[in-house]
């Protein structure tokens, strides 16, 4: 009875909790949620490495937004090309060379949009091949997975502009 229990408790959805708002503070922010106009810069944001790594993170936004225009325009589009051998160390690179430019404070806030842009660029790079039948032939993209696809570039256009109005 009391491992029935366990596994009903475990299996049920639990709904996340939130903290009450205290009246005239508005909504409280998570311990790793950042304002960019709260942001202290101590490196120097006009220098090669921080340029260079403001591009590479406008580059990949800028690739992102085409590939989900491309998708709107024609679902079955082949984004392979997109998919590079070492494309999230770039990124991870370029986001910490940005995140070297902040307070510790501050840093924490990059961190979390670096985290969730790289589990966005996971996930889209994860869904963008064709899916393959039982004999290796690529078949045309579903639904579910072309939706798929599309949450996940949307997520990281918006996290990486966030990221980006820190600078």
């Amino acid at each position: 009875m009391l491992l029935a229990t366990g596994v009903v408790a475990t299996a049920a959805p639990v709904p996340s909790a939130l903290a009450a708002e205290v009246f005239g503070l508005g909504p409280q922010k998570g311990p790793f949620e950042r304002d960019a106009k709260d942001a202290v810069i101590v490196g120097d944001v006009k220098s090669k490495e921080a340029q260079e790594a403001k591009k590479v993170v406008i580059a990949l936004q800028d690739e992102a937004v085409k590939a989900l225009q491309m998708l709107k325009d024609e679902p079955q589009t082949d984004l392979q090309g997109m998919v590079k051998r070492f494309g999230i160390s770039e990124l991870r690179e370029a986001t910490n060379t940005i995140n070297n430019l902040m307070d510790e404070n501050t840093a924490a806030g990059i961190q979390r949009f670096q985290r969730l842009m790289i589990q966005a660029k996971y996930q889209y790079e994860d869904e963008i091949p064709f899916p393959l039948n039982k004999k290796g032939a690529p078949q045309p993209r579903g639904e579910v997975r072309l939706a798929r696809i599309e949450e996940a570039l949307n997520s990281y256009i918006d996290n990486s502009k966030k990221l980006l109005e820190f600078l």
